[in-house]
């Protein structure tokens, strides 16, 4: 356990993956905040192996693996969504969302000892935001959360497209069909249905009431504030982490960051042209409005600094909105989309009150559980239900033993030998058949080696420079440069030079300094 290691939470669509991708870009500024974590990724990568295999035989003993979805992101053990279990906060469930092309498809819930939850530098969840802060394991750690405007939240989760859908999208749809139309007309639906609408609420309105309980233990990243003033925002989390970094290394975090895709092979998390502050005004009607006020979603607005919900202006609605006003006000539904079972794969799968809908759901096992369903072949999901409950069964039978004992460094011969029998069985059908014992061995051994916890007090390492001479921007006829951690102001009159060879200290017009501000007022000035 170590303070210094960040927990994020957040409601989905709130800036959640920016807030993380913030940090992730910031941590190697600083000492490890996790060290000795090497046979915990190894055992985990490999138990990931163990646990795909085993879902992977069900589909193709039935001929569907060409059918399946099973996005990348999920394959890993400790990939989806995950959070600390209810009843048992000792335990961490992950959610895995499995598709079959023609058949519906249903979540998969996995669940380990929450230690597994230090597989990430950054430990992350959207649910739970009481649980963290009293946690015997988590406590300690830094805390982070990602908060929203509740119209902007609930608007981009109607636009938004699963990790389920963006692997269908990307191995069953032409290219020319990708496109924001699809998104447009999922949209449609979940807000020409009121019912829908109202069961994307209720679970924001429980997660709100139970965050604001605590709000005050965590450092809040408003969403609008890193879209509208990036630099400053990302300063003020390097701040939060007990760094400081300069303006140009803020921009520079950004430019990485700034409306790109961040969820690696879910390709279609980022709505490309849009995240824009205030966009909700562009596609919500006054009837949502008046359901997020409702359900008492308009008082976060006054709690996190934002301007009241207010009303639209009805005459300057854009044709998207006129199209739903005209649609609830006669108690249609719009339906238009073609492609059912694109439209079965986008239905929200989670944050959703599934109290409102006919899916089959079903109670817990030990370590697993099917959440909901919507799968026409129900044979098919129980025996991809059993084959998940005995490999979690096996994997979490070894980590119940092997955490306690490699985590503390105890790395004794008789550790090292029942913990390779135990494995043995687990990992013989993966492709680490051969090899396994080797690597977590050697993993384990590195671990027993990394002694050193850096404290509050150890000291940040020297903020990274720039091996490569980079432009930021030109200011009438001066380029503005930096390399090897240093600012230029170079005449254009020059004509080309290259840093790297070139001594430029002497050359007409330069300007040198060991700061961005420091050089931009220097230029400034000399345009005055």
């Amino acid at each position: 356990m170590n303070p210094r290691a960040p927990v994020v939470i957040g409601y989905p669509r709130t800036g959640f993956t920016l807030l993380i991708s913030v940090i992730a870009e910031l941590l190697p500024y600083r000492p490890d905040t996790k060290p000795g974590r090497h046979a915990l990724k190894c055992f985990c990568d490999m138990a990931s192996d163990a646990l795909t295999v085993a879902i992977d035989q069900v589909f193709e003993q039935r001929g569907l693996t060409g059918q399946l979805l099973y996005n990348p992101n999920f394959r890993q053990l400790t990939g989806g969504p995950k959070w600390l279990h209810d009843a048992d906060t000792s335990r961490a469930c992950f959610r895995k969302y499995i598709g079959v092309r023609g058949h519906g498809d249903f979540t998969l819930i996995t669940s380990h000892p929450c230690e597994v939850l230090d597989y990430y530098e950054i430990i992350h969840s959207h649910v739970g935001p009481t649980h963290w802060p009293v946690h015997a394991h988590y406590g300690a750690y830094q805390r982070f959360a990602s908060v929203r405007h509740p119209a902007g939240t609930v608007t981009s989760a109607c636009f938004s497209l699963n990790a389920l859908t963006s692997e269908y999208i990307q191995r069953f749809l032409a290219p020319d069909q990708d496109n924001d139309q699809i998104r447009q007309q999922l949209a449609l639906y979940k807000l020409s249905d009121l019912n829908f609408f109202a069961a994307l609420l209720t679970p924001f309105r429980s997660y709100m009431a139970q965050f604001l309980a605590v709000a005050d233990q965590y450092q809040i990243m408003r969403w609008e504030d890193l879209i509208s003033a990036p630099i400053s925002t990302v300063q003020r989390i390097a701040t939060q982490l007990d760094l400081t970094i300069t303006e140009y290394q803020a921009h520079e975090i950004w430019q990485r960051l700034d409306h790109k895709n961040l969820t690696g092979a879910h390709k279609h998390n980022l709505r490309t042209g849009h995240g824009i502050v205030g966009g909700w005004r562009n596609w919500l009607t006054n009837t949502h409005l008046d359901m997020i006020r409702a359900h008492g979603l308009d008082t976060l607005t006054t709690y996190f600094g934002y301007e009241p919900i207010g009303m639209l202006d009805e005459n300057q609605y854009t044709p998207f909105q006129q199209k739903l006003a005209n649609a609830i006000r006669n108690k249609t539904v719009l339906h238009e989309y073609h492609d059912q079972d694109l439209f079965g794969f986008a239905f929200n799968k989670s944050n959703l009150d599934l109290s409102r809908f006919s899916f089959k759901q079903y109670d817990w096992r030990t370590h697993t559980r099917i959440e909901r369903s919507s799968c026409t072949d129900d044979t098919l999901v129980m025996a991809v239900w059993e084959a998940a409950e005995a490999t979690c069964a096996a994997i979490n039978a070894v980590l119940d033993y092997w955490l306690p004992n490699t985590m503390s460094r105890q790395l004794t011969p008789t550790i090292l030998n029942e913990t390779k029998s135990a494995l043995h069985v687990l990992f013989a059908n993966t492709h680490h058949a051969d090899s396994w014992h080797a690597h977590l061995e050697q993993a384990m051994r590195q671990d027993a080696n990394e002694t050193s916890v850096p404290t509050q007090d150890s000291p940040a390492p020297t903020l990274r420079q720039y091996s490569n001479p980079m432009l930021l921007s030109s200011i009438g006829q001066t380029n503005i440069v930096t390399f090897a951690g240093r600012f230029y102001a170079l005449p254009q009159a020059l004509g080309p030079i290259d840093l790297q060879i070139d001594d430029v200290t002497n050359l007409p017009g330069v300007r040198v300094a060991n700061s961005l501000d420091a050089i931009m007022d220097v230029v400034n000035g000399a345009a005055t």
